[in-house]
């Protein structure tokens, strides 16, 4: 029997990954162009000379901010600038950017600072978790790898199917782990495969290989695709046409 393990946790790692190395690159690249930019600008004080909130036919909420500054002598009026906060108030002293060449063309300083250092905090921290299971999966795999290739061959008798809990779609558990024992063995151990679909019904009984690091027993592999089924034997006491299978069977009701 082939059973084939499921990697839809692993790949939602790897996109979780690529998410978050995307969000920091574009945080860095944002910081860059701002500080070439930055170059093109001045910062003058401004106060804050008109504040509005209004919601469009969408239910969307805007917010309209206008500030009075002074530029190279020259006095400007109700010029919008492009950004709001909730703290803001009419009177209030802000910092702002003008262009060089028209002083029409404002920002805030505060946001050309603090896009960049979100966007791009936002991208490490979301990396940074989720490197660590992924590099904690990917260990097991080479572990594993080791075991099979050079650890010793193990039967065994699985013994329970559990719901794999750490995976989820659409609010349902999607995945079984076999949990299995040892048959001739002297020290009762037991082992989980790795999360599998739950389309893959599998009996309990029934025997499958495990290969086991000869030095370190905690590091091992379940081989799915050994599962055999339990034996059947036949009780002549009872009707010799009568198969009797003693073992119990799990069975897959999701």
């Amino acid at each position: 029997m082939k059973i084939k393990e499921s990697n839809s946790s692993r790949v939602i790692l790897w996109v979780f990954i690529i998410v978050g190395s995307l969000c920091a690159l574009t945080g860095l690249t944002l910081g860059i162009v701002n500080a070439v930019d930055s170059k093109n600008y001045i910062s003058t004080q401004a106060t804050i000379s008109y504040l509005d909130t209004y919601t469009n036919s969408d239910g969307d909420t805007s917010h309209i901010v206008k500030v009075d500054f002074e530029f190279d002598g020259q006095q400007y009026f109700d010029v919008e600038l492009n950004f709001w906060s909730s703290d803001m108030y009419v009177g209030q002293e802000i910092t702002i950017l003008c262009h060089k060449e028209n002083p029409l063309i404002i920002k805030s300083s505060l946001i050309a600072i603090l896009v960049p250092c979100v966007v791009t905090g936002f991208g490490l921290l979301f990396f940074v978790i989720t490197l660590f299971p992924l590099k904690k999966e990917l260990k097991m795999k080479k572990n594993a790898k080791i075991a099979k290739e050079q650890g010793e061959l193990v039967l065994c008798k699985i013994v329970n199917i559990i719901t794999d809990k750490s995976y989820r779609v659409n609010g349902r558990y999607v995945n079984n782990i076999i949990e299995c024992e040892a048959i001739n063995d002297s020290v009762t151990s037991t082992y989980r495969s790795a999360p599998f679909s739950k389309k893959y019904f599998v009996e309990i009984g029934s025997t499958i290989n495990v290969y086991r690091n000869r030095e370190d027993s905690s590091k091992y592999y379940v081989d799915l695709n050994s599962i055999q089924p339990p034996q059947i034997t036949f009780d002549y006491s009872l009707n010799s046409d009568i198969a009797v299978d003693n073992t119990d069977v799990y069975y897959n009701n999701d």
